[in-house]
């Protein structure tokens, strides 16, 4: 995996760099506010195949900010070795910033849905919060964190994130920053677990709520995959018709890989076209910066591809995949509703990341969380990922589950299964 060569900050530590003791003897951790404050000891500790806990990615976030996120990073010890990383983002988290009032059920008598309009509405000029996320708001999975499994186990893990969770706040509290939660995004489930059971019961003991949102849509490349051609021989006739279908639709459509040039050329279109798939989903829990896409391919060079659809030289649409390692994942993207069903405009995208996957010999397809049903027609299934969140408020911890699982957009959906014949 190639990744842009960026200056990496020296691994003596400044007298104020802010560290703290862990519960366990031997274990303490150390806060960053910046990326250009992080010694080499992240290097040492972070991940050796998870490209979204390394500093391009990581780098990236800080030049073009989401609205509203404040990054910080945790490095941990033992003794004096690194040996875990943890990445970390303080949200203001605003319903009426962050939640659409879309409610997709057209079966809901009138009443019904003035009154869920109304309670919604009290919600979004009531509910403003400060949430302490570990993980990234960007990307689907478990991207928070990371210790050496051969030192640390996952229930120590989880134990010495937890604590650092409300050092950390005692961090923020010093910096002027109230915090009123904490948001622990997206665990997986992991073959040494006993089922989800080990973190669950650990953060349910400290009253963390268990909230289940939209699944991640992952697809794997069978081994026998080496064309496209090959994936539709192992589909069933039904689905072949269908995507045919889609590539008749779209043989007008010019696609073109856009160079960092291209994207700075275009950064007004693009960003227009993600607005308006972002402004038609649901929820939101972040509003990129104009100029994300431009950075992530000055920092990621050619493990970030961007790939635009032109009709009658027009920019109409892309979409952006990321390559990290073993997988690929189909980032966020944009394009005209316009010609969204004349086109078959996003189905076409969906086809093109697969192709792109088989091209490139990945293990999977990362196409996270968004219109689950229709991924599932390419072969994309279902994986839960767990989120834990925690108010201060004893109130409102009792209440913040119930709040997030009313606002979540319905997913009601039917998986569908486009293969003749299971994996062997």
């Amino acid at each position: 995996m190639t990744e842009k060569i960026l200056a990496l900050a020296p691994t003596s530590a400044p007298d104020d760099w802010n560290e703290y003791e862990l519960f366990d003897t031997g274990y303490k951790f150390r806060i960053f506010k910046s990326i250009n404050e992080l010694p080499t000891d992240w290097e040492a500790a972070q991940p050796p195949h998870n490209t979204y806990l390394h500093r391009p990615i990581l780098s990236t976030i800080e030049e073009a900010p989401p609205k509203g996120i404040t990054p910080c990073y945790l490095v941990f010890y033992k003794n004096i070795s690194p040996v875990g990383v943890a990445y970390c983002q303080v949200t203001n988290f605003k319903t009426d910033q962050n939640v659409q009032d879309k409610d997709g059920s057209k079966e809901k008598p009138a009443l019904l849905k003035s009154i869920t309009s109304s309670v919604k509405g009290y919600l979004a000029r009531q509910f403003e919060y400060n949430l302490l996320v570990c993980g990234n708001l960007l990307f689907t999975g478990e991207h928070g964190f990371y210790f050496d499994k051969n030192i640390v186990t996952r229930s120590v893990s989880i134990s010495l994130l937890e604590e650092a969770m409300e050092k950390t706040q005692q961090f923020w509290k010093k910096n002027d920053l109230k915090i009123d939660g904490v948001f622990i995004k997206d665990l997986e489930e992991k073959p040494s677990d006993n089922g989800h059971y080990d973190f669950k019961k650990d953060l349910a003991d400290r009253k963390y709520r268990e909230f289940l949102f939209h699944p991640n849509m992952v697809l794997s490349i069978r081994p026998n995959w080496k064309t496209f051609d090959d994936y539709m021989d192992d589909i069933s006739s039904k689905y072949k018709v269908r995507a045919r279908k889609a590539f008749k639709c779209g043989i007008l459509l010019e696609k073109i890989e856009l160079t960092e040039e291209d994207l700075k050329k275009n950064v007004d279109r693009l960003y227009d076209l993600y607005k308006g798939v972002m402004l038609n989903a649901g929820f939101n829990m972040v509003v990129l910066h104009e100029n994300y896409i431009v950075k992530l391919k000055e920092n990621l060079g050619n493990d970030f591809r961007v790939t635009g659809y032109y009709l009658d030289r027009e920019l109409i649409g892309y979409r952006t995949n990321i390559t990290n390692f073993g997988e690929m994942e189909a980032h966020f993207l944009g394009y005209d509703q316009r010609y969204n069903k004349s086109h078959q405009l996003y189905m076409n995208m969906l086809l093109d990341c697969l192709k792109l996957g088989i091209e490139k010999q990945v293990e999977r397809i990362v196409f996270a969380r968004t219109a689950m049903e229709i991924k599932s027609t390419i072969g994309a299934i279902p994986e839960n990922m767990f989120c834990y969140i925690r108010a201060n408020n004893k109130l409102m911890n009792s209440m913040m589950a119930p709040i997030l699982e009313y606002f979540r957009p319905e997913d009601k959906w039917v998986q569908r299964n486009p293969f003749k014949a299971p994996i062997q």
